[in-house]
């Protein structure tokens, strides 16, 4: 007799409806052999076995952030990145198995995590911010941990709260202002930007008395800021800054700007945006158009996208500019785009520009023209460059890219990026398979005769493209 075929379930629903008609025999046997096999499994069997016993359970998540705390280890930028996951794990642990069950402890151990900030930043090269994120991911646990418990008075977890960000020296307690909403209300988040606004009146003090412009100032401003975001009050944040600085400079100015915006208060963003900022200006003119398209201000906002697009030449600019107008004047857009093309400093900004115009051509013409100036250092620019005008058949400008790219790391010796470099020069061996005609162009013989006589040395190269 033919053995019964099981369908297989294939989604995570059907899976766990699998799962849930096993008995229970069953289970625990799978769930034993995860354990044989995996040590994660193992020790969330323990936490969960501790589920009736939250004070043990807490106990357990305390051992392991001691052992962190004691440990004289250095963590190099290689094992930052694990560490850090180690503490972002641990801080999701606590939120999912023991939050449910006893928020005062879960907040305990979420307190005693936030105060040890210093010492995981001062055992581990944080270049990449995974620490800092496992601190924010802390910070957040504390907010829930704190909102969870009901026999606690709002304003002790503002005095609180206060504290802990007055305290910081590394910047990663900010995230309790930035996800404040999650323990306050809108009366609770005034209050506590209140203490802030009255650590920034003390620091205007000492500065008043003849000290120096003191760190004080600007981390309670900026305090008050993170709130007035929650709030999606812009008054708020630009009254702090004008206390210490009455003529804003133009990133102040970016900034009110930019809030009064966001907030759904463009007309009040305009005061903000008169006037020429240097080589803010194209930040201004930007702004203006975002307040101009929330105000629905048609003509004010083509004009200025069209001053903006005058000034950068850049394909986003010129799209933005080509958005609003009739579709009779696209065709003069595009010829004024072209001839911006041809000034433009940069013949990569310049091919991306008459790309933007459908002017696949004129981009390889370009780059052809002005080879020598395409800087392979721009590989974010230059590698979809390439590929764009590969797809379309533009095999000398394609070339003129992948040259580019290979010589600077070449000239860079730069031995890290050696891989790219090699699958640079096969993709250019590849191209001139295909090549009928290299025009101005040297052929790829020379080309790579010569770039063997400048880089002979380079053996870590060569031997990864096959000498």
């Amino acid at each position: 007799m033919p053995k019964k075929k099981i369908p297989k379930a294939t989604t995570p629903t059907e899976r766990l409806k699998t799962l849930r008609g096993q008995s229970r025999d069953e289970l625990a046997a799978l769930l034993a052999e995860l354990a044989a096999k995996h040590p994660e499994v193992e020790e969330r069997l323990a936490r969960h076995a501790l589920a009736a016993d939250p004070a043990r359970l807490a106990a357990e998540f305390r051992k392991r952030l001691q052992s962190w705390k004691r440990s004289k280890r250095f963590y190099w930028r290689s094992a930052a990145r694990p560490f850090a996951r180690e503490l972002e794990t641990w801080v999701d642990e606590i939120t999912l198995e023991l939050l449910p069950l006893d928020a005062a402890k879960a907040h305990d151990l979420a307190d005693a995590f936030v105060r040890s900030d210093v010492k995981f930043f001062e055992q581990a090269d944080d270049s990449d911010g995974a620490i800092g994120d496992a601190m924010r991911a802390g910070c957040e646990l504390w907010l829930r941990s704190a909102k969870a418990q009901t026999n606690r008075q709002a304003a002790e977890w503002v005095e609180s709260v206060h504290a802990l960000v007055a305290a910081d020296e590394y910047g990663a307690r900010q995230a309790l202002l930035r996800h404040a909403d999650l323990l306050f209300d809108v009366p609770d988040l005034r209050a506590l930007a209140s203490r802030f606004e009255a650590d920034l009146e003390e620091a205007l003090q000492v500065h008043s008395e003849g000290e120096g412009r003191n760190y004080g100032v600007y981390k309670a401003a900026g305090a008050v800021g993170l709130i007035a975001d929650v709030l999606r009050d812009p008054d708020l944040s630009t009254k702090a800054t004008l206390s210490y600085s009455p003529s804003p400079n133009p990133l102040q100015k970016h900034d009110f700007a930019d809030r009064y915006i966001r907030y759904g208060r463009p007309a009040e963003a305009l005061v903000w945006l008169e006037g020429d900022w240097n080589y803010h200006e194209a930040d201004r003119q930007r702004l203006l158009a975002e307040a101009y398209a929330a105000l629905g201000d048609t003509e004010r906002l083509q004009s200025v996208r069209r001053t903006l697009f005058d000034r950068t030449g850049s394909p986003g600019d010129f799209e933005a500019w080509c958005q609003n107008l009739a579709p009779g004047d696209h065709a003069r857009a595009a010829e004024v785009a072209r001839e911006r093309a041809q000034t433009l400093d940069d013949p990569i900004s310049g091919a991306q520009l008459l790309l933007a115009i459908n002017d696949d051509a004129g981009a390889e013409a370009l780059l052809v023209a002005r080879q020598v100036a395409v800087r392979g250092e721009s590989y974010v620019c230059l590698v979809p460059l390439a590929q764009e005008l590969e797809s379309k058949g533009r095999l000398q400008g394609t070339i003129v890219c992948y040259r580019a790219l290979l010589l600077a790391i070449l000239a860079r010796a730069y031995s890290k990026a050696y891989g790219h470099a090699a699958k640079y020069l096969c993709t250019l061996r590849r191209l001139d398979t295909s090549m009928v005609d290299y025009g101005p162009l040297d052929t790829h013989e020379t080309f790579e005769s010569a770039v063997r006589t400048a880089h002979a040395r380079k053996t870590s190269f060569w031997t990864r493209v096959g000498v």
